[in-house]
């Protein structure tokens, strides 16, 4: 009688609730969210395109499944109360990893884009004042005497001029010289208050000003963002062997700052073969320089004029063409090697670092940070100087894909796609990177990495950009054509 009567109450229940307006029906409200979170997914995921359809079937079917069955938990006509209310925990439980799944793909998209396709560059036009001076801040110009090199970066400094006149208008007195040391021997000597120096110019000043960083300090930046020519060579990045010019400016801040390019670097990807070659060119090479009418320079002097002066020179030095590039600055290694939790790499010697980091030999030596900067940076500590710093540089690079392609870039996510989306600049599209994550993704394969480097001699000879004579590596031409048989090997592969 007992059991009767129950069995008539839920009975009873059941139709109350499916009298219900479905706009008064709670159950309505928790699958319809989830329903559209559900869908939303699926839609990000064909989006995004970095994962393989294998795994998006898998999830649709996986998706279209629990959504069965919680579906059932609300609406199933033997389904107890008990049941419903652990239904609706679930959905919520569900709702938010749909949510954190669709916030996920949402950001690998925005860092994708932010990253590709972009082809600008930033002249950061700075205003020096000496380390001991009063002048904190330009309204403090008033009066006061500014100095600037218009020989060489004329349009630049008039557009730098214009803008200090839009703060404090024409109250500072201006002297125009020919070259940059003129400019800072005249703010040693007291002969101007401040400078306008380019930034990009800064490391010419090293030679004969070797302490200017810590002599002064920059009072206001001027930032002048141009469009630049897509020098891009696309190809079928999942089946076409290309290759990638890695540049690393001597700056922190914005990786869209034209600088020196101190890290030189040509990445040759055959994804047919999973063979990528890294060769290191010395940043004191000394080629033609498509940007300096064809004169010869230190490499690291095309960075100046930007990366598609870098790119051109050395495509036309080795006779070889490259795809695309990338570029990263200090700011950029120090970020992304934190983010990936630190890299381990080869070190075949022990040194000492510029900011006194011990580095022991170690076939599997864990870095952060601050200490791959080190790592990559020092040269003075080995005899052969910056061809060792070169070898150290492609270590760097190399402990930093095999980390990328580990399962870090999954605990990692989150803080990897904030380091990259700020601190790195490619001009390949989205489309392209996407593509490449998901054929990793869908091969998990790993890649065989071969690091070569070009050689040369020292020599004493004119500068160009300097103006002077500056130290050259100038290149032992049978180590080239090795290293571009080496490429042409690797690009030729099936």
């Amino acid at each position: 009688m007992q059991k009767e009567y129950k069995k008539n109450s839920k009975q009873i229940e059941n139709r109350k609730k499916s009298a219900l307006p479905w706009y008064k029906d709670l159950r309505f409200y928790f699958i319809s969210v989830l329903f559209l979170l559900m869908i939303a997914l699926v839609a990000q995921l064909f989006i995004v395109k970095i994962i393989p359809m294998k795994y998006i079937a898998g999830g649709v079917v996986v998706l279209a499944l629990l959504a069965l069955m919680l579906w059932w938990l609300q609406y199933g006509k033997r389904v107890n109360k008990i049941n419903q209310i652990l239904g609706k925990i679930l959905i919520v439980i569900v709702s938010i990893l749909l949510i954190m799944g669709n916030m996920y793909l949402n950001k690998a998209g925005n860092v994708i884009g932010k990253i590709t396709g972009s082809n600008t560059e930033t002249d950061a036009m700075s205003v020096i004042v000496k380390k001991d001076s009063d002048i904190e801040k330009i309204e403090q110009l008033v009066d006061k005497k500014l100095g600037a090199n218009e020989a060489t970066d004329k349009d630049n400094v008039l557009e730098a001029k214009q803008a200090i006149s839009e703060e404090i208008g024409d109250t500072y007195s201006y002297q125009s010289y020919y070259s940059y040391d003129e400019e800072a021997a005249a703010l040693y000597s007291g002969e101007i208050d401040a400078m306008i120096l380019n930034e990009a110019y800064r490391g010419l000043l090293e030679n004969n000003y070797p302490k200017f960083d810590e002599e002064t300090k920059v009072i206001y930046t001027h930032e002048i963002t141009k469009e630049v020519e897509d020098i891009s060579k696309d190809v079928d990045v999942t089946n076409t062997p290309f290759n990638v010019y890695i540049s690393g400016i001597d700056t922190y801040g914005p990786v869209t700052t034209k600088s020196r390019s101190d890290v030189n670097m040509i990445a040759t990807v055959n994804p047919n073969t999973h063979v990528i070659v890294l060769t290191s060119i010395p940043r004191d090479y000394y080629i033609s320089q498509t940007c300096q009418g064809g004169a010869k320079d230190k490499l690291t002097h095309t960075g100046i004029f930007g990366v598609d002066c870098t790119v051109s020179s050395v495509e036309q030095y080795f006779e070889i063409d490259i795809n695309y590039y990338a570029r990263v600055n200090f700011t950029s290694l120090i970020d992304i090697v934190d983010a990936l939790g630190g890299i381990t790499v080869d070190n075949p010697n022990s040194f000492s670092g510029n900011n006194g980091t011990y580095f022991p030999i170690d076939s599997n030596l864990y870095i952060t940070g601050s200490q791959a900067l080190e790592f990559a940076r020092e040269r003075y500590a080995f005899s052969e100087g910056d061809r060792e710093r070169g070898r150290n540089q492609m270590r760097v690079l190399t402990g930093m894909i095999n980390k990328a392609i580990s399962p870090a870039i999954i605990t990692n996510y989150t803080s990897i796609m904030n380091a990259i989306g700020g601190s790195f600049q490619t001009n390949m599209s989205s489309d392209e990177i996407s593509s490449l994550i998901h054929m990793q993704l869908n091969e998990m394969s790993g890649w065989d990495i071969i690091q070569q480097s070009v050689n040369g001699y020292g020599e004493m000879l004119i500068s160009p950009a300097n103006g002077f004579n500056s130290y050259m590596m100038i290149p032992h031409i049978d180590t080239v054509n090795a290293a571009v048989a080496k490429i042409n090997e690797v690009m030729n592969a099936k």
